[in-house]
C-alpha cells in the first residue's frame, strides 16, 4: 500500500467517523446534580408540576442519572397536553425481586369514570414519548409514565 492510499483511506475513516456521529441523537446533558443543594433546587423545581413521593431513593437515582433531569423538563409539557385536569406524582419504583428494574416513575392519576379514554390517551402518549429523538433510548429507559387509578 502506498502513502496516498493510506492518506485516503485515513480521510474516508474520518468522513465516515463524522457521518456517523451526524446520525447519532445527542443526548441533553445536565451537570451540576451531584451537590445536595442543586439537587434540593431541582426537586422543588419538579415539585411545581408533581407531588413528590419517595424523595431520598428518587433523588439518589436522579443523581446517578443526570441526564434524566432535563428528560422530565421536556416531557412534562406534552403530558399536561394530554392529562391538563390529572394530578401528576413523580416517584422512585422499587421492585420488590429485581433491583436492575428499579427507576423513577411519572404517576398520572386517572379518574375512574374516565378509565377507557385515559388509558386509550396514556397508549397514544406513551407511543409519542418512544418517539422522541432529542434524548437517547438510555435517557428514556430510565423512567416509565404509568396511569393509575385510587
Amino acid at each position: 500500500m502506498n502513502l496516498n492510499n493510506i492518506k485516503e483511506d485515513k480521510i474516508m475513516q474520518q468522513n465516515y467517523s463524522q457521518r456517523l456521529e451526524m446520525q447519532i441523537p445527542q443526548e441533553n446533558t445536565y451537570t451540576g446534580l451531584t451537590k445536595t443543594k442543586n439537587m434540593d433546587k431541582e426537586l422543588a423545581n419538579l415539585s411545581k408540576d408533581y407531588n413528590i413521593l419517595k424523595i431520598d431513593e428518587l433523588k439518589e437515582y436522579l443523581e446517578k442519572n443526570g441526564g434524566l433531569i432535563p428528560y422530565i423538563h421536556s416531557i412534562t409539557p406534552l403530558i399536561k397536553d394530554y392529562f391538563p385536569k390529572n394530578e401528576l406524582c413523580l416517584t422512585y419504583y422499587i421492585d420488590p425481586e429485581f433491583e436492575e428494574l428499579n427507576h423513577a416513575l411519572i404517576c398520572v392519576i386517572g379518574k375512574n369514570s374516565l378509565f377507557e379514554k385515559e388509558r386509550e390517551l396514556m397508549n397514544q402518549l406513551n407511543d409519542k414519548l418512544l418517539y422522541l429523538t432529542d434524548f437517547s433510548t438510555d435517557v428514556k429507559s430510565l423512567i416509565s409514565v404509568r396511569l393509575w387509578w385510587l
